[in-house]
């Protein structure tokens, strides 16, 4: 399970969300939990976007019943942002990279690329086909790609995230220069995708969470 937060926060409240932040520490103990990391969009600099990573959909329930409001309770951070957005997405492909389990990749990432796609109507089976066949082997190549995850929305069926995580923004740069535009002509995204809204962020250290067990 992928959890997705986006919150738009005021110039004036933005180094007080960057400390609120800081209390999702106490996610590290909790049983499923895989990492969260976060940061400012590069696109839209007071748009900060969170990404929590949960075992399976018992796990992460049990953290919104037991968990969630009582972290909650402990800051102030509702205060210090005008809107959020929060999505729910259930992982179906793992996407290849350097690091065999997400939770090393998101020990190790610097730079996080993010696209929310809304596919055509009867075009879920064909982009998901895409991903597989095409979009997950030229990946493997990628320089400096550790891992990443294709994942559907729970809410809406058609609607898609792709995460990667990558060493740094100069690998993410050369991968984008050298290899997406030749996977996106031979997918022809444009027969499938009705909406691409897309972010991409460096990681703040300071929101980074890992689980207490990251080792294994």
């Amino acid at each position: 399970m992928i959890k997705v937060i986006t919150c738009k926060v005021n110039e004036e409240s933005k180094e007080d969300f960057f400390e609120e932040q800081k209390i999702w520490k106490a996610l590290s103990p909790l049983n499923g939990f895989l990492g969260q990391v976060g940061g400012w969009s590069k696109k839209e600099p007071l748009t900060a976007c969170v990404f929590a990573f949960w075992e399976n959909q018992e796990a992460y329930h049990y953290f919104m019943d037991k968990a969630h409001d009582e972290i909650l309770l402990h800051s102030n951070q509702f205060s210090t942002y005008k809107s959020i957005d929060v999505s729910l997405y259930e992982e179906r492909i793992t996407i290849p990279g350097s690091e065999k389990r997400i939770i090393h990749a998101l020990k190790k990432g610097k730079y996080v690329r993010m696209a929310r796609v809304q596919v055509k109507p009867d075009h879920s089976d064909h982009f998901i086909e895409m991903q597989e066949t095409l979009w997950n082997q030229g990946m493997s190549v990628a320089e400096g790609l550790l891992g990443g995850t294709f994942a559907i929305s729970k809410k809406i069926m058609k609607d898609f995230l792709v995460f990667t995580c990558w060493g740094d923004e100069r690998s993410h740069q050369k991968y984008v220069e050298k290899h997406f535009p030749v996977f996106v002509n031979a997918a022809k995204m444009q027969t499938d995708v009705q909406e691409i809204k897309g972010e991409e962020l460096v990681l703040e250290e300071a929101w980074r969470v890992l689980p207490c067990n990251h080792g294994s």
